[in-house]
């Protein structure tokens, strides 16, 4: 159930929502429909789009006029759009989709008068939460930590934000940790762990850790803090803390192969990626397997608290990711992203009863639990 004071909120109201092709903001104008409010999909390429109960619309968030059209007579804005990736042939692609988009859409809300603005950011900004030190909102890392672009990006798309939510600006921020569950388009960096270990891909591990939440439920999060957060405040939405060991145990029955024994060195990773990002310089059509920035992530964990959200948003996420699992699995399988696990049964006939167990389990009863105490 969703919570009565979130369909008082939203419904019959004019939402503008950036990235609603994408993996977390498909979900939040899914969720925004769903309770009755009209959404305007604000995206590059209307060919993109799903849901016909969506008001698409073309444009760019690097032409400010585009955005100014499009969001007039919207009264709240979701700026979930970002380009989530760890590597580019030119990083200034990523800076200014992150950095000059979000100051483009600020702006245009402004001068819109619109009446409140969620701008979804990452928990990469905060200083890495360990098991006896979970990362919270009050610590923010250092700018001399972000080695990659996207993480640099986004620090100075927040560092942007932030002055304006300090002008007065009614802005509240939201910081998703790692997403995982259906419609995964690109896939996301998170996305593409479970894709690569399903195509096995992951000879060896890193020691590191992550907090993996549902991404159905980081869309709720981003609606809740829309009608319940305070201006100028940010807000983490995570879910579980996990082991990068433990997470791929989880995926582990959907696949061909066993979670590895073995850890990289980090010496060994970063040469990999090194040499990886060479030949994607060097071969246009090819895509590093792993980059730097992703190699400097994994070289600790970054285990989060949601505790802030949960006290003033009531956000309660459930602690478990077995759900978004088995459906984004599911949806790489359909897609062809990733193999049926064939090798894992002795016949089709075993392999097809296992999925039709698990799809008999997709609306997991930890969420639908969760999802009431809301209500």
């Amino acid at each position: 159930m969703i919570p009565h004071d979130l369909h008082h909120f939203f419904v019959g109201q004019h939402v503008f929502v950036t990235g609603a092709s994408g993996f977390i903001g498909s979900h939040v104008a899914s969720l925004l429909v769903k309770i009755g409010a009209h959404v305007r999909a604000f995206t590059r390429s209307t060919k993109e789009r799903r849901d016909s109960s969506i008001d698409w619309v073309e444009g760019d968030l690097l032409r400010r006029d585009s955005i100014d059209a499009a969001m007039k007579d919207c009264r709240y804005v979701f700026h979930v759009a970002g380009d989530y990736r760890f590597w580019a042939r030119d990083p200034r692609e990523i800076f200014a989709n992150n950095v000059q988009g979000t100051i483009n859409l600020l702006e245009a809300a402004k001068s819109r008068w619109v009446e409140k603005i969620v701008c979804t950011s990452t928990t990469g900004i905060l200083e890495p939460g360990t098991l006896d030190r979970l990362a919270s909102e009050g610590r923010l890392a250092s700018p001399s930590q972000f080695k990659g672009p996207y993480k640099r990006s986004k620090f100075r798309s927040y560092v942007e934000v932030k002055k304006r939510a300090e002008a007065g600006w009614p802005i509240v921020t939201t910081l998703p940790t790692a997403p995982i569950g259906p419609h995964d388009v690109r896939p996301t960096p998170t996305g593409m762990i479970v894709v690569a270990f399903l195509n096995g891909r992951i000879p060896l591990l890193a020691r590191t850790g992550l907090n993996f939440v549902d991404v159905r439920h980081c869309a709720l999060g981003h609606l809740l803090s829309m009608a319940r957060g305070k201006s100028g405040e940010r807000y983490l939405l995570g879910g579980i803390n996990l082991w990068l060991c433990d997470f791929l145990k989880c995926v582990e029955p959907y696949a061909r192969y066993r979670t590895p024994r073995f850890y990289s060195p980090h010496w060994l990773s970063f040469l990999t990626a090194c040499a990886s990002e060479t030949a994607a310089q060097v071969w246009p059509n090819w895509t590093p397997f792993v980059t730097r920035e992703s190699v400097q992530m994994s070289r600790g964990p970054h285990f989060s608290s949601n505790a802030k959200a949960e006290n003033e948003l009531g956000y309660l996420p459930t602690s478990s990711v077995d759900c978004a699992i088995h459906d984004a699995v599911e949806d790489f399988v359909a897609r062809g992203l990733a193999p049926v696990a064939a090798g894992r049964f002795s016949s089709a006939r075993e392999r097809r009863r296992f999925f039709l167990k698990a799809s008999r389990h997709r609306a997991d009863p930890k969420l639908a639990a969760a999802l009431s105490r809301h209500s």
